[in-house]
């Protein structure tokens, strides 16, 4: 048997939501990871496209969770970069660790420590979790503490410069990617890796790259909205075409649709409104470019919208056209049943009241199970 490098956990590359603090010194950083396939060895991806200034990381390391914060202190492993223990990433530029030998089981909790020595930005980092990830940060160099001080240990509200996780894994393991905006940056895909994992499953990793507030066709250039980062047809490239990906689950095109003509908003001009053939388009450009890669398209429907703040029948009509579109003529392996699985049957431009989460627009915790149940299972 050929074992193979897989991605088995990830988010997008992004930009976090602005704050008044942009930096970080003397910093600790350590974030928890759940796996869900077994592995031999890691690789670690960093990057700093949006940074203005070059990053250093002083020190890095791997280690299985303990209890909470804590590792186990025996399965502390130094990340190196060319055989060094830091490494500089020059502003817009990306690095991967070397491989790093290092055992883990389907199921076990991965843990990064990364300890920032100087002053780093933290622009290209990611400011959204999952249900199987955890982190701290803390003063000083503590990558090889079991436990994080407790007089300077609080929880992180960002994940810098890392993005991907690869692992040395068996020849029947891969990874699907679940791409989009926020309602996959919400909790939809934990669920599908949960179900999984209740199933037995351990040849499967699901890794989300998503942005909430992205859109397939266009950006922001304003603060505002820098944390809805950089539009669709601009990062699929980078957030899906990785190491094992065999599958791509993609839900995007509602904020295409919602953000064009809100009132009083200069950032988001009526003149942003795309046409259905414009947004198929896109989509289309997701489709040819990942079957170019031999990786399988499952596409979804954009899902009703109606009660939203910006709902109006025009923006209906696109979803719809768009949708009807992807039902019978989308050259993917397969169709994911979303909008049914949470669609109000007795008006189908809306939500069903007990899987919204209140604002009409996206999933509450039952619509994203239901979401995850309604996947056939010959898709995953």
């Amino acid at each position: 048997m050929n074992d193979k490098w897989i991605t088995v956990w990830g988010n997008a590359i992004a930009k976090p939501t602005r704050r008044v603090a942009e930096w970080i010194k003397d910093t600790t950083l350590r974030q928890q990871m759940e796996m869900t396939v077994s592995g031999k060895a890691v690789k670690l991806h960093f990057s700093n496209l949006f940074g203005a200034d070059s990053a250093t990381i002083t020190s890095a390391t791997v280690a299985l969770a303990g209890v909470d914060s804590a590792v186990k202190a025996d399965t502390i492993t130094t990340v190196t970069f060319d055989g060094k223990n830091s490494c500089t990433i020059e502003k817009g530029q990306g690095i991967v660790s070397d491989a790093i030998p290092f055992e883990f089981s389907a199921g076990d909790l991965l843990v990064v420590s990364l300890y920032f020595a100087d002053f780093v930005s933290v622009i290209t980092s990611y400011d959204a979790g999952d249900m199987g990830m955890s982190r701290w940060c803390c003063t000083g160099d503590h990558t090889h503490s079991e436990d994080l001080p407790v007089m300077t240990k609080t929880v992180a509200d960002v994940t810098p410069l890392i993005h991907t996780i690869e692992a040395f894994c068996s020849e029947e393991c891969y990874t699907v990617i679940t791409f989009g905006d926020s309602i996959t940056a919400q909790t939809w895909p934990d669920r599908l890796r949960r179900r999984m994992v209740n199933a037995g499953r351990k040849d499967i990793a699901i890794v989300r790259k998503a942005i909430g507030g992205s859109r397939v066709l266009r950006e922001y250039p304003c603060d505002a909205y820098r944390s809805y980062g950089t539009k669709g047809g601009a990062r699929f490239e980078r957030e899906v075409l990785l190491p094992g990906v065999k599958k791509v689950f993609i839900l995007q095109g509602i904020n295409d649709i919602i953000h064009p003509g809100e009132e009083g908003n200069i950032f988001r001009p009526a003149s942003d409104m795309p046409t259905a053939e414009e947004l198929i388009a896109g989509l289309m450009y997701y489709i040819d470019t990942a079957h170019k890669n031999d990786i399988e398209v499952y596409l979804a429907p954009i899902l009703p919208f109606k009660g939203w703040r910006t709902y109006s029948e025009e923006k209906d009509a696109v979803r719809r056209q768009v949708n009807n579109w992807i039902y019978n003529e989308a050259p993917v392996e397969g169709v994911l049943p979303f909008e049914e699985a949470v669609w109000d049957e007795k008006d189908r431009l809306a939500m069903q009241s007990d899987k919204d989460s209140g604002d009409h627009l996206h999933p509450g915790w039952r619509g994203a199970q239901a979401m995850a149940d309604s996947i056939p299972e010959e898709f995953i």
